[in-house]
């Protein structure tokens, strides 16, 4: 099975994910909320964990968030632990540059960062450690591709490879539920915020993904790309009901569900309405996110060149040559409160 790749290093996710943090500012107010009662351990410690870290920058404003309602609630001294959480094969070494030095971080005295590299489909924390979990825009990342899908992005399978993928999305959220039971303590919260799909399945991003998918084919045809060496994606965005299907469940409850029209955030940062600027963001936002995992099996040295040339140069144009293609996203915000132990 082809395993997810992580987003692009080097900075590169950090400056072109703005649409990510847009997301993510949708579920702050929740999130303030679950901190100010998040429960330290028995001594006096509080770790927030945040499942999905890539870069680092979005996780800045909701960890300093959290940090700030805690330090209301507790004594100023009480130490609190961040630990971010991604891939193995993630760019760390951004990460911490980026704690260490963004004017925004959430750094300070009595603050303590560190990270795993593992992925969040596994118990990867001390069992009972956790006073507060944060995920956001990672969870539609599956830990594999299922099995060979009729294109590059989920909606293009058939009916019997779309079958598949969404039971691999099902046990998937299964697995990131029982080891979040394992690792946060009775009484913390898990705040989710993350990527989904209408009652159809579409999750709103199909005509960015179809045109990837033409402009990839024409380079095919010109002997610019082999035809087999795309990987499809592999990501599942879930429906209401498909988040819902686990509760009740044995370790938590879901307090909070909502379901929010993001629309096009990249259009709307896009304040004078420049073609050509917003048709090179969306390739961007594309490119840094679901680039490596689309090109994995294309040899190293041949990497960069497919990758400017599919995204930078073809996509981009493509975009700005119609105004039909662009993002209509949908997420899912959950709120989910650990059971005390029986």
């Amino acid at each position: 099975m082809m395993h997810p790749e992580t987003m692009s290093g080097g900075g590169q996710y950090n400056e072109h994910s703005t649409a990510q943090l847009s997301a993510a500012e949708r579920a702050f107010p929740l999130l303030r909320q679950a901190a100010a009662e998040a429960p330290p351990t028995s001594d006096g410690l509080l770790t927030l964990a945040d499942y999905g870290c890539s870069e680092g920058r979005n996780s800045l404003a909701p960890m300093r968030a959290a940090i700030e309602e805690i330090r209301r609630a507790h004594p100023v001294e009480t130490p609190i632990n961040v630990v971010h959480t991604d891939l193995p094969q993630n760019d760390f070494s951004s990460l911490f540059a980026t704690v260490a030095d963004d004017p925004g971080t959430y750094a300070g005295p009595d603050v303590f960062t560190g990270a795993v590299g593992q992925s969040f489909y596994q118990h990867i924390l001390p069992p009972r450690s956790v006073s507060l979990g944060w995920s956001s825009i990672a969870l539609h990342w599956l830990s594999a591709a299922p099995g060979p899908i009729d294109g590059i992005w989920y909606t293009d399978g058939t009916q019997a490879q779309r079958d598949q993928w969404s039971r691999q999305a099902g046990d998937d959220w299964a697995r990131f539920l029982d080891a979040r039971g394992l690792e946060l303590l009775p009484g913390a919260r898990l705040i989710i915020v993350v990527g989904s799909a209408d009652a159809s399945g579409n999750s709103g991003a199909e005509s960015v993904m179809t045109t990837l998918r033409r402009i990839a084919d024409d380079m095919a045809e010109a002997g610019r790309l082999p035809k087999t060496s795309l990987t499809p994606i592999p990501a599942w965005y879930r429906t209401a009901a498909e988040w819902q299907a686990p509760f009740p469940h044995s370790d938590f409850t879901l307090d909070h569900f909502d379901e929010v029209v993001l629309g096009d955030p990249i259009a709307e940062q896009n304040a004078d309405g420049d073609r050509a600027q917003y048709a090179r963001d969306v390739a961007e936002a594309i490119r840094v996110s679901f680039g490596p995992s689309l090109l994995a099996a294309i040899p190293r040295e041949d990497r960069a060149a497919v990758e400017h040339e599919l995204f930078t140069e073809r996509l981009t144009a493509a975009i700005g040559e119609d105004a039909a293609v662009g993002f209509d996203w949908k997420l899912a915000i959950m709120v989910l409160t650990k059971t005390a132990a029986a």
